[in-house]
């Protein structure tokens, strides 16, 4: 059974006119405990696929739809990589592929990309997508279904998944999503306005190949940096962009110039929760995005920053930014119908210019959870910086496991200087989780006296 045909929304658009510049691929993949069952797992992946109606896309003008997939071609799709071959390798190289490769024009493409990566006693069950079909959520339900049908097939469901029913406006246009069409247009325009000052990269050369990378966390540091965040009256993802830009003021591929000393980041939001509809079966793409901007003088001063950050972050979730941000993004399509594609990336470029980005999940909630760390020992997520990023972080936690893998554009920013950005990430992460782990410890030396003072 095939999806019917859904009109492509706005960032689907915009998606897709980064992907005529590089591939705009992502990646999820499960870290499981045993050995893997080649086999299996070929079954399981096609059986998910045929049950919830996914397969090829056929994209049509400004529509597209999901043609019901192949079953027994389907269960040969998953590919199994062994030699010696790490993670972080394989999915670099696959984020920089194409998903059209070698396919001819208006044929449909299968937006997934399965594959098994074995290991001596584990294995890592991962699927790189076609990043403007799905959004995160939709690639954990999609993961979901295929771990169920390896691991416990009776909890598998037995129905197609649902397709979208609205775009952006019709779920969080301003009636349904409360938020002020004014205040949505001034709040882009005082950020247009923001970001004349912002830095931006001095030679954007147009060789967009990226590199990811993964840097694990040691278990239980993410409750100790929620931790401090609360300290600090902040979240754990405003500490996340503090630290992000304290690394990429150091060493990242913006520098200062002479009118433009402020540094800029942006942060991919998670749109559904915002919606009063259920989309929790709903297979599509409900992404926005926001964007911070600090000042030199603040980049200098961590409590400072951290406020600076967290006060942005806040009054945008107050006024709904990132459910505004479909304004902006309607620009950028409208924009790119005036120009041609090379001319319109530069002109995004100057008025986007972000020395990084963020795509931060706690996994903590999530279906996953249930069987970590017995089965699923980690979950780990991959996203692409697109034409306008030079480097995007991505943190992911499950249970006490914490990691954060890194893409970045060589060009841009080489291998020396991206493990510079990320070491300095990580270390002022370890003093913050070293902090909270003092203070906590001298509250409990302090204990027994308060205690002995109190019979007294």
């Amino acid at each position: 059974m095939a999806m019917h045909s859904m009109r492509l929304n706005v960032f689907q658009q915009v998606m897709r006119l980064w992907d005529r510049v590089h591939p705009y691929n992502a990646a999820q993949v499960l870290h499981v405990r045993g050995r893997a069952d080649v086999d299996r797992i070929g079954r399981a992946w096609a059986r998910t696929l045929e049950v919830l109606g996914l397969g090829r896309v056929r994209v049509s003008g400004d529509a597209f739809a999901h043609d019901a997939c192949d079953p027994r071609t389907a269960a040969d799709a998953v590919r199994v990589v062994d030699g010696g071959v790490t993670l972080a390798e394989h999915v670099s190289g696959e984020m920089n592929r194409p998903f059209d490769e070698g396919v001819e024009d208006d044929q449909p493409v299968c937006p997934f990309r399965p594959f098994v990566l074995r290991q001596a006693d584990s294995h890592d069950l991962g699927l790189v997508y076609h990043h403007w079909v799905a959004d995160s959520a939709s690639i954990r339900l999609l993961l979901r279904e295929w771990f169920y049908r390896i691991h416990e097939p009776a909890r598998a469901r037995s129905v197609p998944v649902e397709s979208p029913r609205g775009g952006y406006w019709h779920h969080f246009g301003p009636s349904r999503g409360r938020w002020s069409l004014g205040e949505g247009f001034l709040s882009a325009l005082r950020m247009t306005t923001r970001l004349c000052n912002a830095r931006r990269v001095e030679r954007p050369l147009a060789d967009y190949r990226v590199r990811c990378e993964v840097h694990p966390l040691p278990d239980g540091m993410i409750g100790q940096i929620r931790e401090a965040a609360r300290q600090l009256g902040a979240t754990v993802n405003d500490v996340f962009l503090a630290a992000m830009a304290e690394a990429c003021h150091r060493y990242g591929a913006t520098p200062p110039g002479r009118s433009r000393q402020e540094l800029a980041l942006g942060t991919v939001v998670d749109l559904r929760p915002s919606c009063g509809d259920d989309l929790d079966d709903v297979f599509g793409l409900f992404l926005g995005f926001t964007t911070v901007v600090v000042r030199p003088d603040v980049l200098r001063d961590w409590p400072a920053l951290v406020r600076a950050i967290a006060g942005q972050n806040a009054w945008q979730k107050q006024v709904k930014v990132a459910e505004a941000s479909q304004l902006r993004m309607a620009a950028a399509v409208a924009e790119s119908r005036l120009m041609s594609l090379e001319t319109w990336v530069r002109f995004y470029l100057r008025h986007l210019p972000l020395a990084g980005g963020i795509s931060n999940v706690n996994l903590c909630r999530s279906w996953a959870a249930e069987y970590h760390p017995q089965v699923i020992l980690d979950y780990l997520r991959f996203s692409p910086t697109g034409p306008a990023l030079p480097i995007l972080f991505t943190p992911s936690s499950l249970g006490e496991r914490s990691h954060v893998a890194l893409t970045y554009r060589p060009a841009l920013i080489g291998d020396e200087r991206a493990a510079r950005i990320v070491a300095t990430f990580i270390q002022r992460l370890r003093s913050l989780a070293e902090s909270t782990s003092a203070s906590r410890m001298a509250v409990c030396d302090s204990a027994p006296d308060l205690i002995g003072s109190a019979r007294d």
